[in-house]
């Protein structure tokens, strides 16, 4: 069938019977498949059209769809049509004039995208895309319009009548489709010459605003031209999170690859649009993450808790047994007995929080087996439930497969290997380092190839952590006063934790308090998310500051400069080389524009950043800087 959206409207109370044959009619005929695109009522600036078509091969179509009988309509001129309802005669505008009326907004919508008109020739300024109109006529047969001279108010080439709406009518029984293209051809005032994908998407956004993700802005100067890329670029994760399927579904992909945005335009499209999802619950590991995705969701026209709950796990486990969770810095104990203490209320049927109709849940990896059993126990029978991951990310251990867990997601997995919310040099970095080929992925092709680069990585020794700290106050000074890069654009990220052959704890030594103040001291505000668990629910990574967070804090968020510290006081050992490692790249990774790497003395990790993965020698090295 065509891309139809919504995917159905059977179930939408505001729907008429002819609507809803119009829809059958379109999925039937509108053949190949890939050639054209439903929408069903979609705002086009605050005027809502019964259905815009768009046709590979003609353009645009808006449908203005009457379930009027033929001996309803008392009379009519090119303006305004008499027709009676319950024994009363009500005064109803011309329907062909109401969809001009529709068709002209359109056009204007479209007027306002540059790429969409003709540069020259004696179309210059034109819309190169045709916007076509046409009536439908649900319960009017061919006949009654030809007895009833309905042609001479509305021309026959401009109607679809209940004939052609018919199952089994030669346009519906076709299986090619050119009987259907045949009937709207000539409806359309011009030619199509076809549009290239960046035009179709523009397009698309137009018609259907809901596909585009609005990502909050963060204030200041930036990277400009970078930014503009990857935020068209993030489209391409609405036309994937549309073609997810119900049930069980997986997301794997690198970091970079937008896998969080196809979760929130999954929950967008979830409750706008599907009648079926009345309560859908997003949650994730990571306490400092939970604000991003609620902005995100919140700037796309979601409202929270008008039926979306956005958690993140122990947040949840606080839901479900109603009871207060100290969500930071407690030993694993008590967290394990908090898991546990949920996942028996959700197995016996105790718990406070209902179930869902659809689970999202990003970054899960980071949950373990008993985390994942206590989220699908809360997900309706027969529900929707989508999992992204990136399994080099895995710092937490996770042991069983998905299936052992009871997720039935074989041949609903999907593999995201367009790598676009970072440069091409801090991508291939990465992947050395954690020992994979950078050529397995792909860096999304842009029309402006330069925007997708930027400058190699740099590690930077000093001779002191006096000195490191005051490089990091004078860099990050600088490149404020350059206007380089937003405040709310750079972080400096640190690990806080000791590692050991069962896990990691929290270790004091490594707060970053000092450098705060040191910050703020310079004339440069700061936010501290890892400070506390109140600091890390109220981050927003929109507010005008320098972050200053940990590696743990991170996950999930990004900025276009990150300075990664302390990577010299991580002692690796045989049990804690590939946590580290994997903990060390999820660090790295937050950078999307400029990665610097200060350190004061040598080690093993130092070593491997060095030649950006002992795995692929040869390969392009790090760039180096030294000083002092």
């Amino acid at each position: 069938m065509a891309q139809m959206y919504p995917l159905d409207i059977e179930c939408l109370p505001e729907a008429t019977e002819g609507e809803k044959k119009v829809f059958r009619f379109i999925k039937a005929g509108a053949r190949p498949d890939e050639g054209f695109i439903c929408w069903y009522e979609p705002n086009i600036d605050g005027h809502r059209p019964d259905f815009v078509l768009f046709g590979k091969e003609f353009g645009l179509l808006v449908l203005e769809v009457k379930d009027w009988e033929a001996w309803q309509i008392r009379r009519g001129d090119a303006h305004f049509f008499t027709v009676c309802f319950s024994g009363q005669d009500h005064q109803e505008t011309n329907p062909e004039k109401q969809a001009k009326r529709y068709a002209d907004r359109l056009m204007q919508l479209l007027r306002r995208v540059p790429s969409l008109r003709e540069r020259d020739g004696k179309h210059q300024g034109k819309l190169k895309v045709p916007v076509a109109r046409a009536v439908v006529f649900t319960n009017i047969s061919e006949e009654e319009y030809t007895r009833c001279s309905f042609q001479r108010l509305i021309p026959r080439d401009k109607v679809l009548l209940k004939d052609d709406l018919d199952p089994c009518s030669e346009i519906s029984c076709d299986p090619s489709g050119g009987a259907f293209r045949k009937r709207i051809g000539p409806m359309f005032p011009f030619p199509f010459q076809g549009s290239t994908n960046p035009e179709l998407d523009r397009i698309k956004e137009t018609v259907w605003p809901e596909i585009s993700l609005n990502l909050p802005p963060r204030d200041g100067s930036g990277r400009t031209r970078f930014q503009t890329e990857v935020r068209r670029l993030d489209q391409n994760q609405a036309r994937i999170a549309l073609k997810l399927k119900r049930g069980h579904q997986i997301i794997k992909g690198p970091p970079g690859s937008g896998k969080t945005l196809v979760l929130v335009h999954r929950c967008c499209r979830l409750r706008k649009h599907d009648p079926r999802v009345k309560r859908v619950l997003f949650v994730c590991y990571n306490i400092a993450l939970v604000s991003y995705i609620k902005r995100l969701i919140m700037e796309n026209g979601v409202g929270l808790g008008d039926g979306v709950e956005v958690c993140h796990f122990y947040d949840l486990c606080s839901r479900i047994l109603d009871e207060k969770i100290d969500y930071d810095r407690k030993d694993s104990r008590y967290y394990q007995d908090c898991i546990d203490l949920a996942l028996d209320a959700v197995g016996s049927g105790q718990s406070h929080v209902e179930p869902f109709d659809a689970v999202l849940v990003d970054e899960g990896q980071d949950l373990s087996d008993q985390m994942v059993r206590a989220v699908l126990g809360l997900l309706k029978p027969g529900g929707d439930l989508v999992i992204a991951l990136d399994p080099y990310q895995d710092i937490y251990k996770r042991k069983s497969s998905w299936k052992a867990l009871g997720i039935q997601a074989k041949g609903h997995t999907r593999y995201l290997k367009k790598v676009y919310r970072s440069t091409r040099e801090i991508f291939e970095f990465t992947q050395r380092f954690i020992g994979q080929d950078p050529a397995a992925f792909q860096q999304a092709s842009l029309p402006f190839e330069s925007a997708m680069h930027g400058p190699e990585p740099e590690l930077i020794r000093l001779p002191g952590h006096k000195e490191l700290e005051d490089l990091l106050v004078r860099d990050v000074y600088s490149q404020i006063k350059k206007g380089e890069f937003k405040r709310s654009e750079i972080a400096i990220i640190y690990d806080d934790k000791a590692y050991g052959p069962g896990g990691f704890q929290y270790d004091p030594r490594h707060s970053p308090r000092e450098l705060v103040a040191k910050l703020e001291g310079a004339g440069i505000p700061t936010k501290w998310p890892s400070r506390d668990i109140h600091a890390k629910e109220e981050f927003d990574i929109t507010t005008d500051r320098v972050t200053v967070i940990s590696i743990h804090s991170a996950k999930g968020i990004d900025f276009d400069l990150v300075y990664l510290v302390g990577m010299d006081g991580l002692n690796v050992s045989d049990a804690t080389r590939g946590q580290i490692i994997k903990t060390v790249y999820v660090a790295m990774t937050r950078a999307k524009y400029r990665l610097v790497i200060p350190y004061v003395h040598e080690n093993e990790l130092i070593d491997r950043i060095k030649c950006g993965g002992k795995n692929f020698p040869g390969m392009r090295r790090l760039k180096r800087q030294e000083t002092g």
